[in-house]
């Protein structure tokens, strides 16, 4: 049996369909989890309004700093693809690496119809890309993360600030905390000290932390949390956000 639709694998069912059968499987039943049979027609695309109200996209623009230090960070999370999966493989589903380079493929992808000279605009627009393209839990929290950020810059907050407040709505609707062996173990700590310290001791953080959940007895929170006893690998949530922020370090590194 499969658990999660993402998992390596599928199922498949076979009967031989008689009428009695065919009676049974089509007659009501009382549980509403089993879901009645239904003919096979082809899809029906209906056009959907604008909601009232909705942000209309803003135009690109360009700041060659923000496509530089995006196009690096995306750049190492999809050279990562295979040695993040490897580590999924032994704990989770093994398709974190794909889950997050398809993620990083996608902004990359739209790196030239990003508004860069508007950060909360960009940051906007990157949630909105991994909420609809990335996948799996991962893309709907990273989303969130980003809106968030969007939604506190716009609101006058500095960069730092704002990426604590996606931070906060990412673990308030996500559930994960610190030490329950996710991304928020290096996510956490790398963007306090980017407040207070700076770019290079957020990387440190961050490796630090990712380190960190080898060491964990017990994961709380993903699909590790299923394994009862200490891995001593590092989560592959957390090694890729220690390796974005290495990418960004190296990337302002002198030549």
């Amino acid at each position: 049996l499969m658990t999660a639709l993402n998992m390596n694998g599928f199922s498949l069912s076979l009967i031989r369909l008689e009428a009695e059968r065919e009676a049974a499987l089509l007659a009501p039943v009382g549980p509403h989890a089993w879901l009645p049979a239904s003919p096979v027609r082809p899809p029906v695309v209906v056009a959907t309004a604008q909601p009232a109200g909705r942000d209309i996209a803003k135009a690109a623009s360009r700041d060659a700093g923000a496509e530089r230090l995006i196009a690096a960070v995306c750049e190492k999370l999809i050279s990562l693809e295979e040695a993040l999966n490897g580590l999924d493989a032994k704990a989770g589903d093994g398709d974190t690496g794909s889950t997050v380079a398809t993620g990083a493929r996608s902004v990359l992808d739209r790196v030239d119809t990003l508004p860069l000279a508007d950060k909360a605009a960009t940051l906007a627009t990157i949630g909105d890309t991994l909420g609809t393209s990335m996948g799996g839990s991962s893309g709907v929290l990273l989303s969130i993360f980003f809106t968030a950020a969007a939604q506190s810059l716009n609101g006058g907050a500095p960069l730092s600030k704002a990426l604590l407040a996606g931070l906060d709505r990412m673990t308030f609707y996500g559930g994960a905390k610190l030490g329950d062996r996710t991304m928020v173990d290096a996510l956490e700590p790398a963007l306090k000290a980017l407040d207070t310290n700076g770019l290079e001791a957020a990387a440190s953080a961050a490796r630090s932390g990712a380190q960190a959940t080898a060491a964990m007895q017990k994961a709380k929170a993903g699909r590790s949390a299923y394994i009862g006893r200490q891995l001593d690998i590092a989560d592959p949530g957390a090694f890729a956000v220690a390796e974005a922020f290495a990418a960004v370090v190296a990337m302002f590194a002198p030549a």
